[in-house]
């Protein structure tokens, strides 16, 4: 059965229907994802590792349940892409590091394993960060793809999970899987015009997937809409697939923490500013509010640093040490240097910290239905000025300044486009995220409420050619 020639622009879950009715054959479908890969990312900076033969038997498989009536899920047959720092049996698990560029997997990653059992075909690895540590998706020493949304110049695409991102709002993948540890699903799905969430931390097993920090680690789903975020987390968290129809924003409260406006940059403000509006005008209440917990979590963060670094630097220290040079400096130094700022006794402070500011959090934010913020305070930054050491540092704290917040007080977040940019000299529109942040266990209602903001909100246009 043939293709629909819009296939690359279609949802996951309107995928997922085709084959249901029997109209659209995953085997096809998983054909033509391959072949579109193959042309699109010919030098591999999106997608690392494919995995043409594994991809086919899975599809096969989702082909001879939908004939039977047996498929098992609505995913069931679509195929996904997978950040490289999930293992998938007998393929590469780099972690974005040379170091690791030979490391084969013995076993599939238990959420991985979860997607192969709803039918998920699994269609290749996507590029990282190394080790997943920076907000910005530029690495150097393994190649990163740029941001689509700039033709003209290299920009950032957002990170770690950059070539998941990447590859979902491009058409290559409908759909994929990151990690988000400061912000990594949730930045390059804002600086690619997705969806994506940050999971509760402990709700999804990390087995299986190369660590940062155990603590804060988190895996979540990176999509084109709310609705097929939530049937992919529902996969991977073992939930039931979230019912979006029963959050009308009339009777939402939404809080604006004061500090925002002044750390964002004027042209994301604006953006962001813009969609509170459409949310106001849909009946929502929407107040600034002076939330402390969230100005002193980074407060703490900029005088301490990040005990991430210090976790990171416990496991993949000695094998860095091993060989520098084959780590970009920009990654190696600031985990050292993070690691070295904060002994093991400060770290044990440091997490004690975490915990009263998330009750003082839970506290001041228990009135409304979630805090929303700009997902990133910048627009993603070109390339050119993340070579020097001091440029790259500054764009990567500014990328996780906002995002950081929801791990450090233990919360699920979500990110929902919002609109453009407007055109600047020399910047074409880029994509801004609007970030919902709720307690921990507020995925399924995160995601009503992102639901019912992207049906209001300005619609943004993918790059897919």
């Amino acid at each position: 059965m043939p293709l629909p020639d819009n296939w690359p622009h279609l949802d996951t879950l309107a995928l997922g229907a085709l084959i249901e009715e029997g109209t659209l054959d995953p085997v096809t479908l998983t054909e033509a994802a391959i072949e579109r890969i193959s042309h699109h990312d010919p030098g591999a900076r999106i997608f690392w590792h494919g995995s043409e033969e594994r991809a086919l038997a899975e599809a096969i498989a989702a082909h001879d349940r939908a004939k039977r009536g047996l498929r098992r899920s609505p995913l069931d047959g679509v195929p996904a892409a997978w950040k490289d720092n999930v293992e998938a049996v007998g393929a590469p698990t780099t972690n974005g590091s040379l170091l690791l560029k030979h490391h084969m997997a013995k076993r599939d990653a238990t959420v991985l394993a979860r997607a192969v059992r709803a039918g998920i075909v699994t269609l290749g690895k996507t590029a990282l960060v190394e080790f997943a540590f920076s907000g910005l998706g530029y690495n150097p020493t393994m190649g990163s793809p740029d941001n689509p949304f700039d033709p003209e110049e290299p920009r950032a695409p957002g990170g770690s999970s950059c070539g998941t991102a990447v590859a979902v709002a491009t058409g290559l993948a409908p759909i994929g899987v990151g990690t988000d540890t400061a912000g990594s699903v949730r930045i390059p799905a804002a600086w690619n015009g997705l969806v994506g969430l940050k999971t509760t931390a402990g709700s999804i097993p990390l087995d299986g997937i190369q660590p940062l920090s155990p603590t804060f680690d988190t895996v979540g789903p990176i999509a084109r809409t709310v609705a097929d975020a939530g049937a992919l987390w529902a996969v991977l968290a073992r939930r039931q697939v979230p019912d979006l129809s029963a959050a009308p924003l009339a009777r939402a409260a939404f809080a604006i923490p004061q500090v925002m406006e002044v750390e964002t940059h004027p042209d994301v403000w604006a953006t962001f500013e813009a969609a509170t509006e459409k949310l106001r005008k849909a009946g929502a209440l929407v107040t600034t509010e002076t939330l402390g917990s969230i100005e002193q979590t980074n407060e703490l963060l900029d005088e301490k640093g990040t005990p991430v670094a210090a976790e990171a630097w416990a496991i993949w220290g000695d094998l860095i040490e091993s060989d520098p040079d084959k780590v970009f400096p920009g990654v190696r130094m600031r985990m050292k240097k993070g690691a070295e700022t904060l002994s093991s006794s400060a770290a044990l402070a440091l997490f004690g910290r975490f915990e009263a500011l998330a009750r003082d959090y839970a506290r001041e934010a228990a009135p409304f239905d979630a805090v929303i913020l700009p997902t990133v305070a910048e627009p993603p930054p070109r390339i050119a000025d993340l070579e020097a050491r001091e440029g790259y540092s500054a764009a990567n704290l500014s990328a996780v300044r906002f995002t950081r917040l929801a791990n450090k007080l233990g919360l699920a977040a979500l990110t929902v486009p919002c609109g453009l940019t407007a055109r600047g000299a020399g910047q074409p529109p880029l994509p801004v995220g609007l970030m919902l942040m709720g307690p921990g266990g507020s995925e399924a209602k995160l995601l009503r409420l992102g639901a019912a903001m992207e049906a209001i909100l300005p619609k943004t246009p993918l790059p897919i050619s």
